[in-house]
């Protein structure tokens, strides 16, 4: 009996054995397909990202000779990953790939940072290049209603015209910081004309007009461009919180006089929906101090 006992056991174990062996072998062969799969999907990631994705297409037709650099080695990383995977060395596929997908982060959080300065600086220059166009305008109408010599001297015309044209070949070039510490330049050749053409009590809202609706219509303009310009002033000073805030009550408490001014004008009352016009945009006035501007 114990013969046939451990008989009976040596083929229990020997069952056992087997199925070990088989499923065991199984087991293992699904975790190497499995592991196959998973660094073949990861392969594939980083295929994509250094042949196919906007981050490489931005490297490629960038001028950043280290990024360029930084994407062959990621692409080396990715065609070394392939070679192991099809060997079966996934430990050093896997560590290729891992590699190539902190190299590939990296430039996209470069290229991307650099985009958005390009476009911060674009915007910039939009802005103070649209002050310049808008003030140029304001100081030419002061001048012409004044029809005073000594008004339009206030404007270096020759000096304006040489900063912009410089500042425009800079823009066009790709320049763009170059571009906008000039076009600054040009809006302080003009910020401090109207400062001292207010000085000499050249007042813009002295400006005699053919009408009250054409009037109105220039305080709504003028008081639109000291909204833009005091966002200028915030963005280019960086002023404290407690600035920022009380600079902030003003443009609110402009907008609500902006409000009722279209309200009575609406209503017929021109006069008085200038009145309150001109009371919003002294409010503004007031920030634009206090973002540092000039006037």
């Amino acid at each position: 009996m114990k013969r046939n006992g451990c008989f009976f056991v040596s083929n229990t174990c020997w069952l056992i054995v087997t199925l070990v062996l088989l499923y065991g072998g199984s087991a293992f062969a699904v975790s190497e397909e499995d592991k196959y799969s998973s660094i073949y999907n990861k392969i594939k990631l980083l295929d994509w990202l250094v042949n196919d994705s906007p981050v490489t297409k931005r490297i490629e037709a960038s001028d950043d000779d280290v990024a360029k650099q930084q994407l062959q080695r990621s692409r080396e990383m990715w065609q070394q990953a392939v070679e192991h995977n099809e060997e079966g060395e996934y430990e050093l596929a896997e560590g290729h790939i891992n590699q190539g997908l902190v190299l590939m982060t990296k430039l996209s959080r470069k290229v991307k940072d650099e985009d958005r300065v390009k476009q911060a600086r674009i915007e910039l220059y939009k802005q103070v290049k649209g002050h310049v166009d808008m003030f140029v305008v304001a100081f030419d109408r002061v001048a012409e209603e004044k029809g005073e010599d000594h008004v339009w001297g206030m404007l270096d015309r020759d000096e304006l015209n040489q900063v912009m044209s410089k500042a425009e070949s800079a823009y066009e070039d790709g320049e763009l910081a170059m571009a906008n510490h000039l076009m600054r330049q040009a809006a302080d050749i003009v910020d401090n004309a109207l400062s001292d053409a207010r000085h000499k009590d050249v007042l813009l809202h002295e400006l005699t007009f053919e009408s009250l609706e054409e009037e109105y219509a220039y305080e709504i303009n003028r008081n639109e461009s000291y909204v833009k310009l005091i966002d200028l002033m915030q963005k280019k000073s960086a002023p404290s919180q407690a600035s920022a805030a009380y600079v902030q009550k003003l443009i609110d408490e402009n907008s609500k006089l902006r409000e009722q001014a279209d309200m009575l004008v609406s209503e017929g009352k021109l006069e008085q929906g200038i009145s309150v016009m001109e009371s919003g945009t002294d409010k503004l006035s007031r920030a634009l101090r206090m973002s540092g501007a000039s006037f």
